[in-house]
């Protein structure tokens, strides 16, 4: 089970992090409500751990957006003190339940058991289960044709590719068809942790073994044992750690920082990378011999750009999930904007496509996607260089007419747009209304 932590509070986060893993199951951690809501859009999230570390009415806000969305994973909201009258508005806005923290370890366990027979008796657990990769196009469905036989192999595979190409998606396509699919899948982006951090990361570490260590934690090699690792962004790793991650892959044991005796591990790994890894082992930032070994299976992704023909099956694909996630109505896009949609150059591959498109959805006003709905990343980056510096009160206030212009005046789609809710919405404008002296549109 996937389960997302939304906390500031970077011991808590270290206590939740810890019993999750040794559960085996998977963990998110986000700062805020507004990310932990695109979270929940792109992943299949079991259950919600929600630190109640600000306002109690925000907190309040975030779970009865949940109640709305189609995916309404639990949410568990979590508090310093023990206060009724927040529980009583934590519990009426859809909570599961309200806890006081600290959190018992032992209690989390439980919770999570719990949720997980449920799920499992509705045939419906929710793991982390990739979209389908839809192509048409001859070399990816060689590539995916490949990956399946030798999906059940323990040979190390190496994804080469563009961001927003798939890399995680033939990753997950690999497990799933493996022998190791009811075992864990970890995914660990090496260019998203410091550096000081990494290595407690990958190989785990004892307790004592450096300043902050009170407790032992498994690394994700050990969380993966009897499933798949995979590393993304391998090529991030330091020059100083690659010896330690050959010598796990040609050993099949781990060394914990701080440990004494090696852990054996039996783990399926998938590497990637968005660099020209051959300039990387020329420069000296990557070892040949760590290449060697992860360059077992190579798979090297195609680019949008090189398979246009993909294009108007994605976007069925991508109409079809939006329609149900956003509840709109959109039929198809207009024979204009499959055009515009086939001439662009998409330096952010099918992640790109998946924004553009879900971006039309909500701007339109018709059952119809138009050219003029397409509004690409490019774009928005441009926009974004020219912008006047301004308040944030004065921003907020710009997007909200702006939604609002684009949508006539129609507050659901807006607050769909901006991503609020409907009643975030009415309170900004009443707030607007009594400032400038005006009735509330």
């Amino acid at each position: 089970m996937l389960i997302l932590i939304v906390t500031t509070d970077r011991g808590e986060l270290l206590t939740l992090t810890t019993c999750i893993e040794r559960q085996n199951h998977a963990s998110i951690t986000t700062e805020s409500a507004k990310s932990a809501l695109r979270i929940i859009d792109k992943e299949q999230i079991g259950l919600i751990l929600l630190n109640l570390n600000g306002s109690s009415s925000q907190a309040a806000e975030f779970v009865r957006t949940v109640q709305l969305l189609e995916k309404q994973p639990p949410v568990i909201v979590m508090s310093q003190k023990p206060n009724m009258e927040d529980a009583i508005e934590m519990m009426k806005a859809g909570a599961h339940d309200f806890w006081i923290k600290p959190i018992e370890p032992q209690r989390l366990t439980k919770t999570i058991d719990w949720f997980v027979g449920k799920y499992e008796k509705q045939n419906q657990c929710p793991v982390s289960i990739h979209p389908q990769i839809i192509t048409n196009n001859p070399a990816m469905l060689r590539l995916k044709e490949i990956a399946r036989r030798v999906a059940s192999s323990t040979a190390t595979v190496f994804i080469q590719g563009e961001s927003g190409t798939g890399k995680e998606l033939f990753a997950r396509y690999l497990h799933q068809h493996s022998e190791r699919r009811n075992g864990p899948f970890i995914a660990l982006n090496c260019a998203a942790l410091p550096e000081s951090l990494i290595e407690s990361e990958l190989f785990g570490h004892e307790k004592g073994a450096f300043t902050g260590a009170v407790k032992a934690k498994e690394g994700k090699f050990e969380l993966a044992n009897s499933g798949t690792l995979f590393l993304d962004e391998v090529t991030e790793i330091p020059v100083h750690l690659q010896p330690k991650l050959l010598r796990v892959l040609q050993e099949n044991e781990v060394d914990r920082v701080g440990g004494k005796y090696p852990i054996p591990i039996d783990v399926r790994v998938v590497a990637s990378t968005n660099r020209a890894i051959e300039e990387a082992v020329r420069g000296g930032q990557f070892r040949k011999d760590l290449y060697y070994r992860l360059n077992v299976i190579p798979l090297k992704l195609t680019p949008l750009r090189d398979r246009r023909e993909d294009i108007p099956f994605l976007c069925e694909h991508l109409l079809q999930k939006y329609n149900a996630l956003h509840k709109c109505c959109i039929t198809r896009l207009s024979p204009e904007a499959m055009q515009t949609l086939a001439e662009y150059s998409w330096p952010g591959n099918v992640r790109e496509l998946e924004n553009v498109v879900q971006r039309a959805m909500l701007l339109s006003q018709n059952r119809v996607i138009s050219r003029e709905d397409l509004i690409f990343d490019q774009a928005l980056q441009e926009s974004r260089a020219d912008i006047e510096l301004m308040s944030i009160d004065e921003m907020e206030k710009l997007m909200i007419e702006k939604a609002l212009l684009n949508c006539d005046g129609n507050r659901t789609r807006a607050a769909e747009i901006l991503g609020i809710s409907v009643r975030t919405l009415r309170n900004k404008l009443s707030l607007y209304a009594e400032q400038t002296g005006q009735q509330s549109p």
